[in-house]
């Protein structure tokens, strides 16, 4: 088999297309995985399913992404959008949001009543047999699945295909910690049944393949499981990068001598925004008017603001933002700046000027921010992160790590990046580039594609 000829069929909860201003289909700049997909069209043809979203109704059900995003790529990318029940998405979208979601990040749950707890496990049976059925071709390779939401998947495809290869890939953290529940261990080997009918499962890092592999062990001994566990970090297009940053006319309203500290991520309690609101806050206190100006810019994109807890943070976000303000008005100037929208081109913008990049998450399945704000920036800037953030596990050694994601380990982070010299932080700026030009998202892509061969020749 030539790599031309390999097919794969890709499942993920949402695609990149949204509606532009004029009401035609455009290519959306989305978090996760969804921005690293196409990848895979350098080494085989694509259909990609996904479910179609509240945004996405009325538009059609079938795009050419090489078309709508002007990119020319080896192979094909044909994109489906497929609808559902909608009262089983939203309730399946409900529960992954307030439940699973946290979950997986160790973050605590409340309880919930038996009875509606599979009530919501048939829910997100239901959409996940659906994009199955919807999905499956004679004529492809194989199916990589993506999104925890889609964890029923494998079993549905391989009741329908028993012998096409299904490869599922997480890309978010498995918890670290024994659930402190029953409930909450119901839904892990809930999420584990149905991802252990795959082939292969792919992880963000190897704490995250081991956790899940010490919790299948313990939880699920009588279980036949024949899925191949592999680490397979997801990481960024760096030549399109590269030539995104020359591209870019639009400035920054910063001088030159200016400090630039930035925050890029979504409204989710998982980004902990308000630390970094918070931390920043705390060192700007011991600013100087003779110092060159320093500002935090925010790029904060609004997530799951169906959820009035979601609308809730958004909220605090924005009060943070005056507050702090409020307290260092002596500077003379306002400190910190929030933009709010999915403004991809500003962000990108403002990952090339940072001197500081807080990713400050308590807990991150990979956070593609750090790699891409690695690659773009031409300052030697340096990365404020914390351990859990999952990128850290290839990058940490270039990176200045807090000893936790409270304010006060934040902060005192922030103090030691600040004290860095220029050679050391060069060295950290070219170590970080060399380590993401080696496993680029090139290397991501070869590695899932290898899989399905690995498995056609068996």
């Amino acid at each position: 088999m030539i790599e031309s000829e390999l097919r794969i069929s890709v499942l993920s909860r949402r695609a990149p297309i949204g509606p532009n201003p004029a009401s035609e289909p455009a290519i959306e700049h989305v978090g996760g995985l969804t921005r690293v997909l196409p990848e895979l069209a350098e080494f085989a043809h694509i259909d990609w399913t996904t479910f179609t979203t509240q945004s996405q109704l009325g538009l059609p059900k079938h795009y050419s992404y090489s078309k709508i995003s002007s990119q020319a790529f080896q192979n094909n990318i044909n994109i489906f959008l497929t609808e559902v029940d909608s009262r089983d998405l939203n309730q399946s979208d409900w529960f992954c949001t307030h439940f699973i979601w946290p979950l997986l990040h160790d973050l605590s749950i409340p309880e919930f009543d038996a009875i509606e707890l599979d009530l919501n496990f048939e829910s997100i049976k239901s959409i996940c047999q659906a994009i199955a059925n919807k999905c499956v071709d004679v004529t492809n390779d194989g199916y990589l699945v993506n999104d925890f939401q889609l964890s029923q998947v494998p079993i549905a495809l391989k009741d329908l295909e028993p012998q096409k290869p299904v490869s599922f890939f997480l890309h978010t953290p498995w918890p670290k910690t024994k659930p402190s529940s029953n409930f909450a261990l119901k839904i892990l080997k809930f999420l584990a049944t149905g991802m252990t009918a795959a082939d292969f499962i792919e992880f963000q890092t190897q704490k995250d393949l081991q956790a899940f592999e010490s919790f299948v062990r313990e939880h699920l001994p009588t279980a036949e499981i024949d899925a191949k566990l592999r680490v397979n970090p997801v990481s960024v297009n760096v030549q399109n990068l590269q030539g995104q940053s020359r591209n870019f006319s639009r400035p920054l309203d910063l001088a030159e001598s200016d400090i630039s500290y930035v925050h890029i991520a979504r409204s989710d309690p998982i980004k902990n925004t308000l630390v970094a609101i918070k931390s920043f806050t705390a060192l700007a206190h011991n600013f100087k008017h003779s110092q060159p100006r320093k500002f935090l810019d925010l790029f904060i994109v609004p997530s799951r603001q169906q959820w009035p807890e979601y609308q809730d943070l958004l909220a605090d976000i924005i009060k943070g933002v005056a507050s702090g303000n409020s307290q260092l008005s002596s500077l003379g100037y306002t400190p910190i700046r929030l933009h709010i929208g999915n403004d991809y081109s500003q962000a990108s913008l403002a990952l090339t000027r940072y001197d500081y990049l807080i990713v400050c998450s308590v807990a991150d399945g990979l956070n593609l921010v750090v790699k891409e704000g690695a690659i773009l920036n031409n300052r030697n800037g340096v990365i404020v992160s914390t351990s859990e953030v999952g990128a850290m596990a290839e990058l940490g050694n270039f990176c200045v790590v807090a000893v936790d994601a409270m304010e006060s380990g934040v902060t005192k982070a922030l103090v030691a990046a600040a004290k860095l010299d220029n050679e050391t932080r060069k060295n950290m700026s070219m170590g970080l580039k060399n380590q993401i030009q080696e496993f680029d998202a090139s290397y991501w892509a070869q590695s899932v594609t290898t899989n399905f061969k690995i498995l056609e020749k068996v």
